[in-house]
């Protein structure tokens, strides 16, 4: 593992900046569009809910070619924030920023890091103070978010991170894979330490990994209730998401690293909230990025593609029903809760013990991914309210079949149904 992920140039101009209390990190790649909105939102929120604190904007990027740096450098912000732009070494990715955000924070001796995405609309001055205050006064280590989020830009924590770590670490935290956490000087400097930064958790797999982590290791965590998020959403990558790969990568290797703690009876472990924050439902329903018939035909698509592994990942009886479904009209709308629960739980049992390419067996659980998503957007019509009931239940069905999960984990053997074909 680098020694460091900042370069020369920041270490320098680290060494003359002073201490400060509170830090606050922005990761940016190809930022420029959104990033001027969130930096003046934040500065506003340091200027006024902060006072009398030393405060900085550390804005981390990972090597943009767009204008990215220039608006990190040339965006107002007030004379009493200091900011320090620079770029990380290592491997690509938001975790490889972080851990640079994290050297920072030690460097300025900061009490409390605070990091946020760069492509926030929703973004208000008080999310600052609200993540940071937890840790100021000195009640909890890690502040997580707890926001609303609509389909299908929130879907890989509605429908993964939120369920498993609910049910495998007994702690009900809505939102394990949130872009937007406070945690405190001594717990970033632990997680900075680690031996994970040249892994996927160097590129998309931090912030799941961090809550986990955090939750199985008895961090003191709270969640905040920030309202609604909606984010400058990425076009949907259809046919292969590396984000999807190295996060949910990520999610199912942590299956593996604490399976002692999930094979056991697990007591549940109560997540508090901090502070009055409201999550009020929005009036009307969410307006998707893509079309269920899109989410359908990458189903299809995918079924085509990744006929081989399926057979290999999937039981028999789960590999049966979505063969039916993929050869259906409307069977990408009709992919439900139990059968996803089960799929998932074939995928992350040959992620971890299987012989094939760990990557690749993310990749091709993707397809039916979106057919979960697809089924969900039909039956709910992205109504707010029902969307979320639709979670609580597939939560519960995560829930009914973890005695599948355990017994296919402990049973598995590679390739072991490649002779039913």
């Amino acid at each position: 593992m680098i020694e460091t992920s900042l370069r020369l140039d920041a270490q320098r101009r680290l060494a003359d900046a002073g201490t400060t209390d509170v830090v606050v990190g922005i990761p940016t790649y190809k930022h420029a569009r959104t990033l001027a909105r969130v930096i003046k939102t934040v500065a506003e929120g340091l200027a006024r809910d902060l006072r009398g604190l030393g405060t900085m904007l550390a804005i981390v990027d990972g090597g943009s070619p767009d204008d990215t740096l220039a608006v990190a450098n040339q965006t107002p912000i007030p004379s009493n924030v200091k900011r320090l732009v620079t770029s990380y070494q290592g491997v690509q990715g938001k975790g490889s920023a972080v851990r640079g955000i994290f050297e920072i924070a030690r460097a300025v001796r900061a009490r409390v890091i605070v990091i946020l995405e760069a492509d926030l609309q929703s973004i208000s001055p008080d999310w600052v103070e609200r993540l940071a205050r937890p840790i100021l006064e000195n009640q909890y280590q890690l502040a997580i978010p707890h926001y609303l989020r609509p389909l299908p830009d929130g879907a890989m924590t509605d429908l993964l991170a939120y369920p498993i770590t609910r049910l495998l670490y007994g702690a009900d935290v809505r939102q394990p894979m949130g872009g937007e956490y406070a945690l405190s000087a001594e717990l970033a400097h632990r997680f900075a330490a680690r031996d994970v930064w040249e892994t996927d958790v160097a590129r998309h797999g931090v912030d799941i990994w961090l809550t986990t982590v955090a939750i199985n290791e008895n961090v003191k965590v709270c969640q905040v209730r920030l309202g609604v998020k909606l984010d400058d959403s990425r076009e949907l990558q259809l046919s292969f998401d590396p984000t999807f790969v190295q996060a949910i990568g990520t999610l199912f290797r942590m299956m593996d690293i604490y399976k002692r703690r999930w094979h056991q009876a697990q007591q549940s472990r109560n997540v508090p909230y901090f502070g009055n924050g409201a999550v009020r439902q929005p009036a009307t329903p969410w307006i998707p990025s893509v079309s269920t018939a899109a989410l359908s035909d990458a189903f299809v698509a995918g079924s085509r593609r990744y006929a081989r592994l399926w057979r290999t990942a999937l039981t028999p009886s789960t590999r049966n029903a979505i063969r039916e479904l993929s050869e259906a009209p409307d069977g990408a709308t009709r992919f439900g809760a139990k059968l996803w629960a089960r799929t998932v739980y074939d995928f992350a049992t040959v992620y971890n013990q299987g012989e094939g390419d760990p990557d690749k067996v993310v990749a091709a659980l993707l397809p039916l991914y979106f057919a979960r998503c697809a089924t969900i957007m039909r039956e709910t019509a992205l109504e707010p309210n029902a969307v979320e009931l639709t979670v609580q239940e597939q939560a519960k069905h995560f829930a009914i079949e973890k005695p599948y999960l355990v017994q296919l984990w402990d049973t598995y053997v590679p390739w072991a149904w490649e002779g039913v074909r």
